[in-house]
């Protein structure tokens, strides 16, 4: 109505995940008017609040609900639980979002910031991310080394077996579609050379080309 006011607020709500069970949810952002006190929420903050409950009763950030999803799909005949490349969970986690926003729900989970660099699009806080699950024993990070020192070697990020009971938890209970986009697109990704992935952004995120000059083989 004309000069009505709203304002950010948050919300509880009672609702039902995607397997039909009722679930309470706490601190979902909302506005609220000032004149009727009405409340709106928009149904990709349900979502994201969701799976924020799930992260926080396992003590995790948000975002890593993605990354864990990532980690643990098992890629056609290739083996699950872990990525070779750093290279490739940047871009594998990319496109997670990307395929999301081709269901309509690239807002509905809570992912990374990207940044564009010189070697594409790359998740702001990944590696931070990876160093604070490798602490809590959730993952383990080793370098294979491909070329003749340090510097020519790639990161091989891996569940625990905690982590891998942890993940299988994770993937056991957010929705079919964000689990269905994480397989797929980890299948996509997994066997590329960093060309062809070079390539691919500059192809479907032409935005990316002029910053995206350097083949990343972390």
């Amino acid at each position: 109505m004309e000069g009505d006011i709203w304002m950010d607020t948050k919300t509880e709500i009672d609702a039902f995940d995607w397997k039909g069970d009722p679930i309470h949810i706490k601190d979902v952002p909302a506005i609220k008017n000032t004149k009727t006190g009405k409340i709106r929420v928009r149904a990709s903050e349900v979502a994201k609040a969701e799976i924020r409950m799930l992260a926080e009763k396992h003590k995790l950030e948000p975002r890593d609900v993605a990354l864990l999803l990532m980690l643990y799909a098992k890629p056609g005949p290739f083996k699950g639980g872990e990525v070779h490349c750093k290279y490739h969970l940047n871009k594998m986690l990319f496109y997670q979002w990307k395929n999301m926003e081709k269901r309509y729900l690239g807002e509905a989970f809570p992912r990374d910031e990207f940044r564009a660099a010189s070697k594409g699009p790359i998740p702001t806080h990944l590696w931070d991310d990876l160093k604070r699950l490798q602490e809590r024993k959730i993952i383990s990070l080793d370098y294979y080394v491909w070329g003749k020192d340090r510097g020519e070697a790639s990161l091989i990020t891996r569940l625990t077996p905690d982590g891998l009971k942890l993940a299988e938890e994770l993937w056991n209970k957010v929705p079919p579609d964000l689990r269905e986009t994480s397989l797929a697109t980890k299948e996509q990704i997994f066997p590329l050379e960093p060309e062809t992935v070079r390539k691919k952004v500059h192809r479907e995120f032409p935005e990316y080309k002029k910053t995206y000059t350097e083949l990343d083989r972390e």
